[in-house]
């Protein structure tokens, strides 16, 4: 094959979504997937202590894709995702606390976050410029989820594509391999993904042989997550559904 990166192939599935109009929109949770331990990005020049992650994907209920002609893909609805350390309910500091109680305000499902897929929620969108590499792209990025009144909620269309949830303490290899390649890297690796249960079922379905887990490492405090200004990997588009 010739080294001409202008005689390859495309193959881009597509042009990138342009982004949204910065504001509150509908939507409901269509997506929880546990990230485990990750290392964390320096923050004011000084080094972070690794945090468990969770990545939170949000299905809008009246934004969509669009076609050749410009017209909305009633079967793709837009996604947007976040992702932040997971703390407990008690740090309240923490950005996964607000989360939580924006989508279970009543704590009805006591801190269970595999409970809240297909959750009615209110998430608002802002429009922000990528820096270093991603230098001149705009991204979609979260700013805040509330709690959607019980009334709208009832008239809320259902979700579009089916939920999932994912978790390194479950055995499902083929709900893993659904996930985009860069997100199964992310996950894989992680700091103490060696050993858990997923990492059992993807060796069993791939057969490889099972490696020793390293250490585990010292875990991030709660609530220095929420000052950080989240910028996407290259690989992260926001609003790009998978």
């Amino acid at each position: 094959m010739p080294l001409n990166a202008r005689k390859l192939p495309n193959t881009n599935s597509g042009p990138k979504a342009p982004p949204m109009e910065p504001g509150t929109y509908p939507a409901r949770v269509v997506q929880i997937i546990d990230l485990g331990l990750q290392p964390q990005r320096p923050y004011k020049g000084e080094e972070k202590k690794p945090a468990y992650e969770i990545m939170v994907t949000y299905e809008f209920v009246d934004e969509f894709l669009k076609d050749e002609e410009g017209e909305d893909r009633l079967d793709k609805p837009r996604w947007l995702s976040e992702t932040f350390p997971l703390h407990s309910l008690q740090a309240d500091r923490a950005k996964s606390t607000a989360r939580y109680y924006a989508l279970d305000p009543d704590e009805v499902h006591e801190g269970d976050w595999s409970k809240l897929l297909e959750t009615p929620c209110m998430v608002t969108v802002v429009n922000n410029v990528g820096q270093g590499k991603n230098a001149g792209t705009v991204y979609d990025n979260i700013t805040a989820v509330s709690t959607m009144r019980e009334k709208e909620a009832k008239r809320l269309a259902p979700l579009v594509n089916e939920p999932k949830y994912i978790a390194l303490d479950e055995d499902d290899a083929e709900k893993f391999l659904t996930l985009p390649e860069w997100l199964q890297n992310k996950i894989k690796e992680g700091l103490e993904f060696d050993g858990t249960e997923l990492d059992k079922a993807l060796k069993r379905h791939t057969g490889k042989t099972e490696k020793k887990a390293p250490k585990k490492a010292d875990v991030q405090e709660a609530g220095e997550d929420d000052e950080i200004p989240f910028e996407p990997d290259a690989d992260e588009e926001s609003g790009e559904n998978w």
